[in-house]
Parts: C-alpha cells; structure tokens; sequence
C-alpha cells in the first residue's frame, strides 16, 4: 500500500513538473508584462516606471494577476520584480486589488486582449 502511494505521489510530482515547464514556456514572464502593456495602451517602460497615474497603476495591476494566474511557478517576490517593484508586498497587493476589479466584473476587454496578445504569440 505505501509503495503504491509513493508510486503515485512521485507520478504526480512529475505531472506537476512537466505542467510548470510548459507554463515557463508558454508563457514567459517578460511577454506575459508586454501583453498587458499593449492591453492598456502603454509602453513596458511605463508600466515599469514610478509614476502613479491610474492607469499605469491599473495596467501594473493587471499584470501581476496575469502572472500569478499564468506562471504559478513565480513567487511574489519574483512577479514584483518582474514588474520594477521593491518587494512581494507590492505585487500582493496588486493581485488582490485587481481580483476584486475582477470579480466586479471591469476590465473584461483588456484582460480579452491579453489573452489574444498571448495566443496569438504562441501560434507564432
């Protein structure tokens, strides 16, 4: 019985695996940044930037919702330097304030042009 419980706990760990590195593929951190940038009309340098327009606040926003949905295998220390942020704080704070905008059902048609950026990108 405890054989058979490894076997599959190591099978699944290898599913788990295999499912992260098609993740890093797929969707890799630095096109996933750009994707929301062109969503919300902005340059990655702007999105990067200090500035605190709402915009640019709204488009970082959605940029670490998008990488914390897609690349599971990024901590929020690592989304918040994806995004030129000082620590996880910044990117917690982010993804929740953007899944409350979610669940209000707002920017549908940025989060829509997102998701065409990026499959368009992965049938390149």
């Amino acid at each position: 019985m405890e054989s058979k419980f490894k076997e599959d706990v190591a099978r699944l760990w290898e599913a788990h695996k295999a499912h992260m590195a098609e993740q890093r593929r797929r969707y890799p951190a630095k096109r996933i940044v750009a994707a929301v940038a062109e969503a919300h009309e902005l340059t990655v340098d702007e999105l990067h930037s200090v500035r605190r327009p709402r915009r640019y606040c709204h488009a970082r926003h959605h940029a670490a919702w998008e990488l914390r949905r897609r690349r599971q295998d990024l901590g929020l220390s690592q989304i918040a330097a994806h995004l030129n942020r000082a620590d996880h704080t910044t990117a917690h704070h982010s993804y929740t304030t953007f899944a409350r905008m979610v669940a209000q059902g707002r920017y549908a048609a940025e989060r829509a042009r997102v998701e065409a950026i990026l499959a368009e990108a992965n049938n390149e």
